[in-house]
């Protein structure tokens, strides 16, 4: 067995006491030197271990601080960074520890220098970038260009509409002339009117109303663009062309004198130098616009900047790779300059006895008890040197990376705590193993790598100054599994050349991999999130643009055609009004999955938003295939949805468009798909169009019937016409019904078909409810005042007019009339009972203690059953024009009309039929005992005014 070192120093003492009896002083002498050369050498060894540990950890403190920085200053605007001072002290402590270890070889400083170097240069480029960002993203939100831009659209879009208004106002006056004057005189006006709209200005109106509105579109694509080719693409084929052609229209407008000063013109100069700056021009070589500036420029140095961010985010990764390898390297050079402090000082702890042994010949007749003295002195220096070789290994202990020794059989002959922790092992286990069997590197595949190929065995290849190095690999623990780690393996040469074994250094990669791969997770879902519906999971509006400007393009290179299907839910709104939006939000799913599960997978559907969709067919050869897919589409939408306790039906119209025959672009596309949806909605809804060129004038008057149907009640165009009830058997007057009569400027009186279902589907229905119920209740009070017989007025309520306050409503409705409540006659319909039936019980019993009488219109169209019938406090059924018209030919429908009236009769209500035309259908009413009645066999709807004679 070896013995200790202290125990040969021992043995050497005394073999020198016996031997050194000839001079006592000369040993003593000899001693002290001895004694005080150890102390001074601990000393030494003891403080440079302090110092270098100290140092060791404040260049961890730093190069976290410098990770720190680096993430504010690509994240973080409003801290103050101090980037660049961190690597500037950094270096200042790195270098000149580093400078300690290379005193003979200068290689390691160098290295050292060059990755501080790479790390400034990064640090410069970083912080222009960022200074350029903030610059840009600081003026990109404080600028307000888009609002600016926004606002003029707006200003250019009222100057139309002023001009269009003052026209129309000018043809109004004329036909008032016309209607007053003599045949002679309307003849010259009409002429008048005719030749005013065949002037070049009059279509141009529409025109460049509908410009201004694609240009405001155009505009939202280039805020919302995300490559620098799409904003190219949006200012020379979209932007410039539009600005062209409304420039155009406004110079003719103010040649033919329609536009008084140039104000729109400077609001359209105004407009492009928003959009491109105030030194904007057109390249006349290549009729591209030259941007000096504007919303357009800000935009694409935004987008530059973004991308030159994620340049440097990667030479920012590459730099911290640099640093990590300089903590590699860091913990080889304390390893090795601690192993040439333990060797010098073994090294002159031989050379010390050498001395003595060379000296003992003379000092061999000192005493016993000198030498003694001599050996104890010797005892605790070689003691206090091995405590020097424990704080080694303690340090080494403490490190966080695995460090494991191999000896020249390659066995492990030290393995520090950090490195059994990781493989699974305990240290004392772990020791005497083979390291190439006992830390496996394991491939892609599972497998291991060959004993020849293993780090370890690779070492015994190398020279002093190479070692083997791994940025990402994979070693297999004692349990099976396996750990992602970065590794180097050192060779350990001796002075002689000769192996002597290796280090080998690993750190486990395992938690960083998961957190990356966390944190791209989040990344995926971010850009799903910002990508997709949230609803439906479906994709939106801009992936479906984007995707839509590729099928596009792939179209065009292999001059295929495509196709795009505008999808509308029809009277959608209504269900949400009376079921509420969380069912409509759920019956929007399943239509979704619906649509979904009847497409390709080459097909993309999307969520526009509210009740919209669109389809992207792609290789679609003919319309055939699109016109199959719409067909199957409304044919599928048209089975019943179970949604909760519901089972709803809803009908789609759809517009169909096709490339290139219609449009080449996405707007273009997207607008002549929009036009032909509403002709379908237009014919009925629940079928599909085709889009021809002539829609775009139906759609354009189907928007302008919405935006003159909201503004119709502020100009008071609507009207109360009344139709009387007559008790047939004395041909008494009972009551009347109110109906609304909507009397258009330019249409003529528009009856209620027309447009109570639009009103309905906008939200239009509510406000216009509420002012017929005022108006009939002031006319009625107005004839109480006139001291005319009261009469009671049948009103219909809209299923939204029942579920927005419609007590309170009517509360505060006759108690500004001041009408009494009795003469006051609710009509609702058996589809607003059959929603939430303990909802509506309730709302229709506080209605009849306020004193409103309640009757069911349409009787016989629903599905009411007779047991929830007799819960509602109804005073009245009308029986259902379509059983009326038929009822003398139709044995059905007679049956069905007698089995109403026997039905009320027997619930002791009263029964009232509407559409009575002929006296055939007066007498088989009489017959069955039906004794009221409304229609134009006594009386058309009419005006108040005519109404009044009949009181």
């Amino acid at each position: 067995m070896k013995q200790s070192p202290s125990i040969t120093v021992f043995m050497l003492v005394w073999l020198l006491i016996v031997t050194a009896v000839l001079s006592v002083f000369a040993l003593m002498g000899l001693g002290y030197n001895l004694v005080t050369d150890l102390n001074a050498q601990r000393d030494k060894v003891h403080q440079e271990l302090i110092n270098k540990r100290a140092t060791v950890e404040r260049l961890q403190t730093m190069l976290a601080e410098i990770r720190s920085e680096s993430l504010k200053l690509f994240y973080d605007q409003e801290q103050e960074n101090h980037h660049d001072e961190t690597v500037h002290q950094y270096t200042r402590v790195l270098l000149p520890f580093i400078a300690r270890f290379d005193v003979e070889d200068n290689t390691n400083l160098e290295r050292c220098q060059r990755a501080l170097e790479d790390l400034n240069r990064f640090t410069d480029r970083a912080e222009e970038w960022a200074s350029r960002y903030h610059d840009v993203r600081r003026r990109y939100l404080e600028g307000g260009g888009l609002m600016r831009i926004r606002r003029l659209l707006r200003q250019l879009h009222s100057i139309a509409d002023m001009v269009q208004g003052r026209q129309r106002l000018e043809e109004a006056v004329l036909v008032q002339h016309w209607r007053e004057n003599s045949s002679t005189s309307a003849e010259a006006v009409a002429r008048h009117i005719i030749e005013e709209r065949q002037k070049r200005w009059y279509p141009l109106l529409r025109e460049i109303r509908s410009e201004v509105d694609s240009l405001g579109q155009q505009v939202e694509q280039l805020a919302s663009a995300r490559r620098t080719d799409q904003l190219v693409d949006i200012r020379d084929n979209m932007l410039k062309p539009g600005l062209e052609r409304l420039k155009r229209n406004l110079v003719i407008l103010i040649e033919d004198h329609v536009l008084d000063d140039s104000a729109a013109l400077d609001r359209l100069e105004q407009l492009k130098v928003e959009l491109f700056g105030k030194q904007y021009q057109i390249d006349p070589a290549y009729q591209t616009v030259v941007v000096t500036g504007g919303l357009y420029e800000l935009h694409r140095d935004h987008i530059v900047l973004l991308r030159q961010r994620m340049v440097l985010d990667k030479s920012l990764q590459e730099s911290y790779v640099g640093l990590e390898s300089l903590n590699v390297a860091l913990a080889q050079l304390t390893q090795s300059r601690l192993d040439d402090l333990g060797s010098q000082a073994e090294r002159w702890l031989h050379e010390t006895l050498d001395s003595i042994k060379q000296g003992a010949y003379v000092v061999l007749g000192l005493f016993v008890v000198i030498g003694a003295v001599i050996s104890w002195l010797v005892r605790r220096q070689v003691r206090q040197m091995f405590l020097l070789q424990r704080d080694k290994e303690l340090i080494l202990n403490a490190a966080g990376d695995g460090i494991v020794g191999v000896d020249r059989t390659g066995r492990a002959s030290f393995v520090n705590p950090a490195a059994a922790r990781m493989l699974g092992y305990d240290a004392e286990d772990f020791l005497r193993r083979y390291v190439v069997e006992t830390i496996p590197v394991v491939l892609a595949n599972g497998e291991h790598v060959m004993e020849q190929d293993h780090p370890i065995s690779q070492t015994r290849q190398l020279e002093q100054g190479l070692c083997v190095r791994s940025d990402l690999d994979a070693f297999r623990r004692r349990d099976g599994t396996i750990i992602s780690v970065e590794y180097v393996a050192t060779p350990l040469i001796g002075s002689a050349g000769q192996h002597e074994g290796a280090v080998l250094i690993f750190k486990d990669l395992t938690r960083q991999q998961q957190a990356e791969e966390r944190l791209e997770e989040k990344k995926q879902l971010l850009d799903h999130m910002s990508n997709h519906d949230s609803l439906t999971g479906l994709p939106n509006r801009r992936l479906f643009q984007d995707r839509l400007y590729h099928a596009i393009e792939r179209a065009r290179r292999s001059s295929s055609e495509m196709s795009v299907l505008f999808i509308d839910l029809d009277r959608f709104k209504k269900i949400n009004d009376s079921l509420g939006h969380e069912l409509g939000d759920k019956l929007l799913i399943s239509v979704a999955r619906r649509m979904q599960s009847h497409l390709r997978r080459s097909d993309t559907l999307a969520r526009l938003g509210g009740d919209e969709f669109v389809v992207i067919l792609e290789e679609s050869s003919h319309s055939h295939f699109a016109a199959v897919i719409a067909r199957n589409l409304l044919n599928e939408l048209s089975e019943a949805f179970d949604v909760e306790s519901h089972r709803l039906f809803v009908t789609a119209s759809i517009g169909i468009s096709r490339y290139p025959y219609d449009a080449e672009d996405v707007v273009g596309l997207m607008s002549s798909a929009d036009a032909a949806m509403y002709h379908a909605k237009s014919r009925g809804r629940n079928n599909f169009q085709f889009y021809a060129p002539e829609m775009n004038g139906r759609a354009q008057d189907f928007l302008e019937m919405e935006t003159q149907l909201r503004d119709a009640l502020a100009l008071e165009q609507f009207e109360v016409y009344y139709q009387p009830q007559y008790d047939m058997r004395d041909q008494t007057l009972v009551g009347a019904e109110a109906l609304l009569r909507w009397n258009h400027p330019e249409r003529g009186m528009v009856p209620p078909g027309d447009f109570i279902a639009l009103a309905e589907e906008t939200g239009a229905i509510v406000p216009i409810g509420e002012w017929v119920l005022m108006q009939v209740c002031r006319q009625n009070r107005q004839w109480m005042d006139e001291g005319l017989t009261p009469v009671r007025v049948a009103v219909n309520i809209s299923i939204a007019q029942f579920r927005s306050n419609l007590s309170q409503t009517l509360e505060q409705v006759l108690e500004q009339s001041g009408m009494p409540a009795e003469l006051l006659e609710l009509e609702i319909t058996e589809s607003m009972l059959m929603e939430d039936e303990e909802e509506t019980i309730t709302l229709l019993n506080e209605l009849k203690e306020k004193g409103l009488h309640i009757s069911i219109d349409d009787f016989g169209t629903g599905y009411s059953s007779l047991s929830y019938l007799r819960k509602l406090p109804v005073d009245k059924l009308k029986i259902d024009r379509s059983f009326i018209a038929h009822v003398v030919h139709n044995q059905s429908d007679a049956a069905i009309t007698g089995s109403i009236i026997a039905l009320g009769q027997n619930m002791d209500l009263r029964i009232l039929a509407e559409g009575v035309e002929h006296e055939e259908q007066r007498d088989f009413l009489l017959q069955h005992r039906c004794y009221i009645a409304q229609g134009f066999l006594y009386a058309r709807p009419m005006t108040a005014e005519d109404f009044v004679r009949l009181l």
